[in-house]
């Protein structure tokens, strides 16, 4: 069985790999994704489930062209993994560049 970290860092290359056997092969069928940003963004909301996180993930490869998604530093304790970084994309219906240091916190059960 993986790690926390290890499984969270298997999700991120499949996300910056494209390949979404991988992505969703380490995702609970009760994962959720929450992406806070400006209603612009189609895919700015909660996202419960593993069908509506490929959801997300449609809007994100249709609706953005992402420039930069970086991941900088990786905190694990137990069950949780704290990652930081950068996104920068550029939506595609309006032409506007989103940018934004984030931190995301994954809960990871089962490894």
């Amino acid at each position: 069985m993986m790690t926390p970290l290890e499984t969270t860092q298997t999700w991120y290359a499949g996300v910056h790999e494209g390949d979404f056997d991988k992505l969703f092969g380490v995702m609970a069928e009760d994962c959720t994704i929450e992406f806070y940003g400006p209603s612009v963004i189609p895919f700015a909301g909660i996202f419960r489930g593993k069908e509506k996180c490929k959801i997300f993930f449609g809007h994100v490869g249709n609706d953005v062209d992402i420039e930069t998604f970086r991941q900088d530093e990786f905190i694990a304790e137990r069950d949780k993994v704290a990652v930081t970084g950068h996104l920068r994309m550029v939506l595609k219906a309006t032409g506007r560049l989103y940018a934004a240091d984030y931190a995301h916190i994954l809960t990871i059960r089962d490894g």
